[in-house]
């Protein structure tokens, strides 16, 4: 027999989660090489709908603190995300993937306390290349500050929060899927098994670095602007 109170103190329980998932605010950090769909992505997640290819010309850049001679940091956006009913809101940041602003993701990810962190890609990385190096040593670049800690300060309060922080979660995301998106990564996709498709293959090596320092991560296929799995991934990797 099913107990009518219980039952109303699940239902209950399940009410208060989703109504606190839908309110608090998530701190992600979304970083990746030149040209592979963040600034997209940033533009999707404020304003969905159809979106513009985004020219080389008009790829995010940033300027310098004439005193300090650092890069001004953007300030994150809010943005609110919904899937199926479920409901997150976002605070992240458009930030260069070219190599004089990778410091910048650093500083982001530790001076906001970034909980979540979706490091982009584009089948540019498979097919190799300058570009595609680039985004591999990106992603490397990443992954070294975080198990070496090798972190710049802005300000003794990232000094201090930069001793003790790591991550929860990193999403390896594949985007512009529309352009590899065959009957293998399909099959892949229905069974769940996407990790397996050749398009990591460059960041293994890595991924398994991470697992073995204890920072969990994930994998996802986007196609940002045409907004094919954008929530869907953002909502999975804020849910906990």
């Amino acid at each position: 027999m099913v107990d009518p109170g219980g039952t109303a103190l699940v239902g209950a329980a399940m009410w208060g989660q989703n109504l606190y998932n839908s309110y608090k605010p998530r701190k992600v950090g979304v970083y990746g090489a030149p040209m592979v769909g963040k600034t997209t992505l940033d533009r999707f997640l404020t304003t969905p709908g159809e979106m513009e290819e985004i020219s080389e010309e008009d790829r995010t850049t940033h300027n310098r603190i004439l005193k300090l001679g650092k890069y001004r940091m953007p300030k994150p956006t809010r943005k609110r995300v919904s899937w199926q009913g479920e409901k997150r809101v976002v605070y992240s940041s458009d930030i260069g993937g070219q190599e004089r602003f990778w410091n910048l993701w650093i500083e982001d990810m530790v001076t906001r306390g970034v909980e979540a962190i979706v490091y982009i890609f584009d089948d540019r990385a498979f097919k190799g290349g300058d570009d595609g190096l680039q985004q591999i040593a990106g992603f490397r670049y990443l992954v070294d500050c975080l198990i070496k800690r090798q972190y710049r300060y802005r300000s003794v309060w990232s000094r201090i929060r930069g001793r003790k922080y790591h991550p929860r979660v990193i999403m390896l995301v594949a985007n512009k899927a529309d352009r590899f998106f065959d009957e293998t990564a399909s099959k892949l996709w229905h069974d769940g098994r996407i990790g397996e498709h050749k398009i990591f293959d460059p960041f293994r090596d890595d991924l398994i670095r991470l697992q073995k320092a204890g920072i969990p991560t994930r994998r996802s296929f986007m196609a940002t602007r045409i907004g094919w799995n954008v929530e869907k991934t953002m909502v999975s990797l804020l849910t906990s």
